[in-house]
């Protein structure tokens, strides 16, 4: 039995060694040519830098990552609006609108009617989001500063700057051109024009019945 267990063990190593080596073969394929290369390694890089971090934040202490956007903004905008973060980030608003009642209900964040407009309602962070908040951003910041560590401090200033350029264009282009994509089942979406039925309507549709009426001239006996 042991004996079954080590080979198993064994072959699993292997068999992810495998996986992780042509993982790594495609990753750099990938890195260094694609129909979209630049936004391929935005991609990439952001995708890394995020996802696996708000997992195990998930994870270790309940909190997503809509839900530390939120803290994020909040924190340091008090009185920011959901309708704000959900411009400012892109993130969709419904999961913006959950993560703010979840906040609420772990009493992170507190919302109420603006002082000047009650129609505006403000999001302020509580003193125990602040201190979430507090414990949280070192770490991001320390994830930052080892994405960032192969290039030197000239080089941080100048990536720093270019992809503030490029984010200061983001409205110019932020919404979908698909004009030229036929919509997915259109011929199942196109308004039958109304007085048309179909050849297996008009057939399964029984002819009204005739009265029969005397023909002209014609007494009974």
């Amino acid at each position: 039995m042991r004996y079954a267990r080590r080979m198993a063990q064994r072959a699993m190593a292997v068999s992810n060694a495998r996986s992780e080596r042509a993982g790594g073969e495609l990753r750099e394929r990938m890195l260094w040519g694609n129909a979209l290369t630049l936004a391929w390694r935005l991609n990439y890089i952001a995708n890394f830098y995020a996802v696996p971090f708000y997992l195990a934040l998930e994870q270790r202490i309940g909190v997503s990552r809509p839900e530390y956007v939120i803290l994020f903004c909040a924190a340091q905008h008090p009185g920011v609006t959901a309708q704000e973060i959900v411009a400012a980030t892109g993130r969709p608003k419904n999961s913006i609108s959950v993560a703010v009642s979840k906040l609420e209900r772990k009493r992170l964040v507190a919302r109420r009617p603006s002082a000047s407009d009650s129609r505006r309602m403000e999001l302020r962070v509580t003193a125990a989001g602040r201190e979430v908040f507090g414990r949280i951003v070192p770490l991001l910041a320390e994830r930052e500063r080892r994405m960032v560590a192969a290039l030197s401090e000239a080089e941080r200033r100048q990536f720093g700057a270019l992809l503030m350029k490029v984010a200061q264009k983001v409205p110019d282009w932020a919404v979908p051109e698909l004009s030229a994509l036929a919509p997915a089942g259109r011929a199942a979406l196109k308004p039958r024009r109304r007085g048309l039925r179909s050849p297996q309507t008009r057939r399964a549709t029984p002819a009204p019945a005739r009265r029969r009426t005397p023909a002209a001239g014609r007494t009974r006996a």
